[in-house]
C-alpha cells in the first residue's frame, strides 16, 4: 500500500511539473459525500468543440442563466431502486436524474441511468467510462447491454461508450478567465433499447464534452448534448461551468517565494523577502476550495510561517499568498 501510495504521488508530480493534465482515481474519482455544484450558460455562436493540441476553447461571451445544476454523490441505498444495480459502488444524483457507477482499481464503470422518462441497467455488461489513468491521446471503447423501461415497457438495451482525450490547450471562461494546461475529453454514449419483441425502439444518444485541469477534481466546464428518439424522445444541449472552481495560478508577484518541503508530511514552511513591508495573508486550501489553515495578517520584513499539514488527509492543496493587492498560488502535496 506504501509503495502504491508513493507512486501515485510521483505520478501526480510528474503530471504538475510537466504542465500536463492526467485524470487518475485517487484524485478525480468522486468519493461518497462529494458535492459538485455547476452553474449554466447560455450559447453565444459556435460552441468550441475543436481537438488536437494547443487548441484554445474560448467561451468568454457566453452568458450565465439562473439556473444551477448540483450533483452529489450518495449511497445506492439512497437512490431509487438502488439495490437493482448490481455492483453499484455511489451514485450521481442531479435533480431526478441518477447515474449508478461502479468503482475498481482500474475502471470507472456505469452500472445503469434512471431518470423519470427512462431507466438503463447495464446488468449484463457495464459501461467503462474510464481506464485509469486518462491522459492526453487516451482511446477507450466499451459495449454495454442489459435491460430497459420506458413508458411503462420492458425490454432489452445494447449500445457502447467511446471515450477520447483529443484535446490540450487553453480554456477561456465568461468573463475572461484564461486557464492554459488544460485537458478535454469526450465522452460519447449510445444506446438502442427494444420493446416489444424489437417492434418498438428508443435511440438514445448523449456526448459530454468535458474540460480539465490539474487544480480541480471535477470539470471546469462541462458541454452535454442530449438526443433521443422514439418510445422515448429528447433533445437537449446544456453549458455547465464549475461553481466554486480552485483558484487560478497567478504569477503577477514576482518575488523569492519557497515552500518546503513539498511533498510534506507534517509541516509546510513557507518564507519569503517583504521588503515593502505590506500586509500579508497565507490560506491553505484543498481541492474543493474549502479552507484548511489561514493566517490573515503580518507585515514582517522577513515573511516566514510553519503551517502544520499532519492532521490533513492525503492529496493535493493550494496555498495562496496574498501581498499586499497582489496574489501568489503554489500546489502543495500532503503525503
Amino acid at each position: 500500500m506504501v509503495k502504491y501510495f508513493s507512486l501515485m504521488i510521483f505520478c501526480l508530480l510528474s503530471a504538475l511539473l510537466d504542465g500536463q493534465v492526467s485524470l487518475t482515481k485517487p484524485f478525480n474519482e468522486p468519493v461518497l459525500g462529494d458535492v459538485y455544484s455547476k452553474q449554466i450558460y447560455d450559447s453565444t455562436g459556435t460552441v468550441p468543440k475543436n481537438s488536437g493540441s494547443n487548441q484554445i476553447w474560448d467561451f468568454s461571451a457566453f452568458t450565465l442563466k439562473p439556473n444551477i445544476e448540483v450533483s452529489t454523490y450518495i449511497a445506492p441505498s439512497m437512490a431509487p431502486n438502488g439495490s437493482s444495480y448490481s455492483g453499484t459502488s455511489f451514485v450521481e444524483s442531479f435533480g431526478q436524474t441518477y447515474f449508478y457507477m461502479k468503482s475498481s482499481s482500474s475502471k470507472y464503470e456505469i452500472v445503469g441511468i434512471q431518470n423519470p422518462n427512462f431507466k438503463l441497467n447495464f446488468s449484463n455488461n457495464n459501461a467503462t467510462q474510464f481506464v485509469w489513468p486518462v491522459a492526453f491521446g487516451y482511446s477507450g471503447n466499451d459495449a454495454f447491454s442489459g435491460t430497459a423501461n420506458a413508458n411503462n415497457m420492458n425490454g432489452n438495451v445494447t449500445g457502447n461508450i467511446t471515450t477520447t482525450a483529443a484535446g490540450s490547450g487553453t480554456l477561456i471562461l465568461p468573463g475572461g478567465d484564461t486557464i492554459s494546461d488544460v485537458l478535454q475529453v469526450k465522452v460519447s454514449l449510445n444506446a438502442v433499447a427494444s420493446f416489444i419483441f424489437g417492434t418498438v425502439k428508443a435511440n438514445l444518444k448523449a456526448v459530454d464534452y468535458t474540460y480539465y485541469n490539474a487544480l480541480n477534481k471535477f470539470p471546469l466546464l462541462t458541454v452535454s448534448y442530449l438526443d433521443a428518439s422514439g418510445a422515448y424522445t429528447a433533445t437537449s444541449a446544456v453549458i455547465k461551468i464549475h461553481s466554486s472552481p480552485v483558484a487560478l495560478m497567478d504569477h503577477s508577484l514576482e518575488i523569492a517565494f519557497d515552500v518546503l518541503p513539498n511533498p510534506a508530511n507534517t509541516n509546510v514552511n513557507l518564507k519569503f523577502d517583504n521588503v515593502d513591508h505590506e500586509y500579508c495573508s497565507v490560506e491553505l486550501v484543498d481541492v474543493m476550495g474549502r479552507l484548511m489553515y489561514a493566517d490573515r495578517a503580518g507585515n514582517e520584513r522577513v515573511y516566514s510561517r510553519e503551517i502544520p499539514v499532519m492532521e490533513l488527509p492525503n492529496g493535493l492543496y493550494i496555498l495562496h499568498l496574498k501581498v499586499g493587492e497582489k496574489r501568489v498560488s503554489r500546489k502543495i502535496i500532503k503525503g
